[in-house]
């Protein structure tokens, strides 16, 4: 279940990365200790970038 400001962002036109779940973000973000306002950006070979999200340059809100 996403959380708050991950809601707040799939509001705004955010998506997870294709092959990505809301609980694989959960396990992530507390393994790594990844503050909340960031979410999945980039996927590549063995690496996952994590940031706020732009759409068209512009960076999403959050609570």
């Amino acid at each position: 279940m996403p959380t708050d400001i991950e809601r707040s962002y799939c509001d705004q036109g955010y998506r997870l990365p294709d092959g990505f779940t809301w609980k694989m973000v959960a396990v992530r973000r507390a393994r790594w200790d990844i503050p909340a306002i960031f979410v999945p950006v980039a996927v590549a070979p063995g690496c996952l970038g994590w940031g706020v999200p732009h759409i068209d340059g512009v960076p999403l809100k959050h609570p």
